[in-house]
Order: structure tokens, then C-alpha cells, then sequence
């Protein structure tokens, strides 16, 4: 990816206002917490905040805070200018911490899109890709359309559409997912958070909402004790489709 401007809270707030008002709203509120100091936090809920995080974004945020500077330890954000029409991995390079990307256009992909944990995606315009998988957040003010959304974080990381989604499998572990508009899926997997159509959801095949995953799922993606297993799942979606997943 190319990084072609860094830009400060406010630029990134005019951008994105000028854009949609709704989105400006949902992006304000969600990353409230990425610009709050440290100095505001009590010794408590610095603590709790910390329990709920998993061991390797605890490191992560660990090695940042030696990184950074003390006076100036909010995320960078870079405005990007997206270049690839096959793949696009968003991921933090060394040295960076938390980082927000925008991209102004349309993504259109023939291969998978991929958002670190580490990263939050702003896109201006919809988004088109073989898999989206979203370990960090993702916001965008158009539609989205591809074969398999995953979302999965063990934080309040979100994926956030302002259109539609249209997709053959939406699924999460751990993350929020929300269409401001409508969800049209083949398939739905949600095991620890909410897949939400705000005008409305239609899953035309099998949707498996916290439930028993041994007596829906095949073997091939659970773990020796028949729960869901990331790895296998991610693995699996690459070479085959949806509809395979259940039994």
C-alpha cells in the first residue's frame, strides 16, 4: 500500500463529514477512545480495560506506549492511495501502533481484502473483494459485496456499512457487524457478537447464531472439543465455498 499524506483528527473528520454525516457520527464515537490520553484513565478501569483485552494486543500496546512520544501518543492517520485491483493486506508496519487508514475511491479486488488488528479502515465509496476479513474495524460510506465477510477481535473493534450487504457468508468471532442498510446473505455464522440489518436482515439458507456448532458445522473447522476454529475456518473459505461449511 502506498501512504501518500498524513493527516491530523480534523482533516480526517472534514473528509469524512463532507462524505456522510451518519458516518462522521459512527466513526467519532467509535474512535473517542483511540485519541483519549492515558491521563484520563484511573488506575481501575485502566485495569479492566486491560482484562478484557487478549495477551498479544496487551504486548502490542506495550511496545507502542515505549515507542511513542510521551507528549503525542495518539494514532497516526494516513491517507492512502490504493493501487491493487488483485489483493490489499492493511497491516501495521514496525514502529508503527494503532493506525487509521482512508481511502477516498471505490475498492474493487479480485483477491481478499485484509484489515489488522492494529489498523481501522475508513473507505469512502464501496467495496468489492473475493473474502473481507477484519481483525481491526472497518468503516465504509458505500455498499459491500464479496463471497465471505469475517469478522473476529477480542476488542470493540466493528465493521460498520453504511449501504448494503451483499454477500454468500457473513460471519463473526467476537466482532460487531452492522448494515446501516440491509444484510442479503446465503449463510450466517455469529458466535460471541451481533450481525445487525438496521433496515433489515434476509439469510436465505442456514444461519447458526450461538448456537450447538458440532451439529451444524463439519469437523473440518472445529477444534478437538467442537468449537469453531479460526484457523481451519480462514483456511478452508479460501479453497471452498459456503455451502460446504454445513452439514
Amino acid at each position: 500500500m502506498t501512504r501518500t499524506e498524513k493527516l491530523t483528527r480534523e482533516q480526517l473528520n472534514q473528509k469524512v463529514k463532507k462524505t456522510s454525516e451518519r458516518l462522521y457520527t459512527t466513526i467519532e464515537e467509535s474512535l473517542e477512545l483511540m485519541f483519549t490520553s492515558g491521563d484520563d484513565w484511573d488506575e481501575d478501569s485502566l485495569s479492566e480495560f486491560l482484562e478484557i483485552m487478549d495477551a498479544e494486543t496487551v504486548e502490542k500496546m506495550r511496545e507502542t506506549a515505549l515507542q511513542l512520544d510521551t507528549e503525542n501518543d495518539d494514532p497516526d492517520i494516513f491517507l492512502m492511495k490504493n493501487e491493487s485491483t488483485t489483493a490489499l493486506d492493511l497491516v501495521t508496519e514496525p514502529g508503527d501502533g494503532f493506525i487509521i487508514i482512508l481511502i477516498e475511491n471505490d475498492i474493487h479486488l479480485t483477491g481478499n481484502l485484509f484489515v489488522e488488528e492494529y489498523v481501522t479502515l475508513i473507505v469512502m465509496g464501496d467495496i468489492k473483494a473475493k473474502n473481507i476479513i477484519v481483525n481491526g474495524s472497518l468503516f465504509s460510506s458505500g455498499s459491500l459485496s464479496c463471497n465471505v465477510l469475517f469478522g473476529a477481535s477480542a476488542n470493540d473493534h466493528q465493521t460498520y456499512i453504511e449501504g448494503n450487504i451483499n454477500i454468500s457468508l457473513i460471519a463473526e468471532d467476537g466482532q460487531y457487524t452492522v448494515s446501516e442498510s440491509k444484510i442479503y446473505s446465503e449463510y450466517l455464522l455469529s458466535f460471541h457478537n451481533t450481525i445487525e440489518g438496521r433496515s433489515g436482515r434476509l439469510i436465505e439458507n442456514k444461519a447458526l447464531e450461538r448456537g450447538n456448532e458440532a451439529s451444524t458445522l463439519i469437523p473440518e473447522i472445529l477444534d478437538e472439543n467442537g468449537f469453531f476454529d479460526e484457523e481451519s475456518f480462514l483456511k478452508y473459505i479460501e479453497i471452498k465455498e459456503p455451502n460446504s461449511l454445513f452439514l
